[in-house]
């Protein structure tokens, strides 16, 4: 039996930990006005830690639910941000986030869009099989938190048991197979890894490992097509509301194999055995403080790599700028062995690429237009191709990378069109 990953196309420096301690998390700002039986139709408000995630090539739409969890990050699962059959995280420019959602197709004012400045995958997740189905966003701009835009909290342990209840959220495919126009919500209890391999052995037989756990119902009340990346959510006895798993697995429908089964349970990655890798892979570190005094965390650079319009030298500082950014710089050797892993996790390889230095107005004298400073100034880092630059026909004014593989430098006709990469420090 096939399974079907349940999204619509098959979605500061200080510890992430001290963060999630010192910010308010799982805490509605309105009063709930209903129970919950099964599934229903959410009110605007009731879960302001769900977000929907966005593809805008080859067109723009709705694929998969997030959970926010800090003041720029959203959890999701990996298959929402990659490409298609490759282990590939999309391009940033690809992403979109919508906070504050309640009707799918209609932003009110409580809505708040984000680009995104950073795409993370689990580096052990692959398309061919569904363990470490777990990816974060790093939103561009701070997230503004009010009534209907709330961070979850992340679970200390593991809180799951057998037939305790969660609730899961999305605006996947309802009874008759349309995607939901607004928010909804289902109970979802808790099964053991036994009573689910039992219920379908040969869907979830071998599938099941100690880093995912299994809910819902075999009644019909299921996330399916469009839930993905959503949340498992249970309320502590102080009232918070925890993030314990992210949807992202259920047999496929025995009549329709690109369809989910209503019938069979869910698969959730199991939150709690990531909480570490999560503050990780955002790589926020504590410094060390002095008594009387507030000290400045460290920071470090980050490239993004942007592989869907050509433009030229030009065109692609403007573009970085816009998304508040730089046109990248590579002052060491650590910054190129940097440039090389954004690269290689990229959606291609292929390069040339645009960096930030040019010796317009001044020929043989290269400046890195973003910081305006002398390439090499301070550091005396230079990694120029063999025979570069050479300005040949005294038109190359503008450093490239990867012309010919690899991370280093030549010049080129600022005119040419070709990828780029931007830089930030975080």
């Amino acid at each position: 039996m096939m399974l079907v990953c349940l999204c619509v196309l098959v979605l500061v420096n200080c510890s992430f930990l001290a963060v999630q301690a010192t910010t308010q998390c799982g805490v509605r700002q309105f009063k709930v006005r209903r129970l919950l039986t099964n599934g229903y139709d959410t009110q605007p408000g009731d879960y302001p830690w769900h977000s929907a995630i966005f593809h805008l090539k080859p067109k723009r739409e709705y694929v998969c639910g997030g959970t926010i969890i800090s003041p720029r990050a959203i959890v999701t699962s990996a298959h929402c941000v990659t490409l298609p059959n490759r282990n590939v995280v999309r391009d940033v420019d690809e992403l979109l986030v919508k906070l504050g959602l309640y009707t799918l197709l209609e932003d009110t004012e409580s809505v708040q869009e984000h680009s995104i400045a950073r795409a993370t995958m689990h580096n052990a997740f692959t398309h061919e099989a569904f363990q470490n189905d777990i990816a974060l966003l790093i939103t561009q701009s701070q997230i503004n938190f009010d009534s209907y835009v709330q961070p979850a909290c992340l679970p200390k342990r593991s809180l799951l048991r057998a037939a305790v209840p969660g609730i899961v959220l999305g605006w996947g495919y309802t009874e008759d197979m349309n995607v939901a126009n607004v928010l909804r919500a289902a109970s979802a209890p808790i099964v053991s890894h036994r009573e689910c391999r039992e219920s379908n052995s040969v869907a979830y037989g071998s599938l099941l490992d100690e880093t995912m756990f299994c809910a819902g119902w075999r009644n019909g009340t299921n996330p399916c097509n469009g839930d993905s990346g959503g949340g498992l959510f249970m309320q502590t006895d102080s009232g918070r509301w925890i993030l314990n798993g992210i949807v992202t697995v259920t047999a496929a429908n025995r009549q329709n194999e690109n369809a989910c089964s209503t019938s069979d349970y869910t698969v959730f990655v199991d939150v709690a055995k990531y909480v570490t890798w999560i503050d990780q892979q955002l790589q926020i570190r504590r410094a060390p403080t002095t008594k009387g005094c507030t000290c400045d965390s460290p920071k470090s650079k980050r490239y993004v790599v942007h592989n869907n319009k050509p433009v030229t030298f030009f065109e692609a500082w403007r573009l970085c700028q816009h998304l508040g950014h730089g046109l990248a710089t590579i002052t060491s050797k650590a910054d190129s062995e940097l440039i090389a892993a954004a690269i290689n996790t990229s959606s291609s390889t292929t390069g040339p690429w645009w960096i930030g230095g040019t010796d317009l107005g001044n020929e043989g004298i290269f400046t890195w237009i973003s910081t305006n400073k002398l390439v090499g100034h301070g550091t005396g880092y230079l990694d120029f191709s063999h025979h570069q630059p050479d300005n040949h026909s005294g038109k190359e004014h503008c450093l490239e990378i990867g012309r010919w593989g690899g991370v280093a430098w030549n010049d080129a006709p600022c005119e040419f069109k070709q990828n780029y990469i931007c830089e930030y420090i975080s």
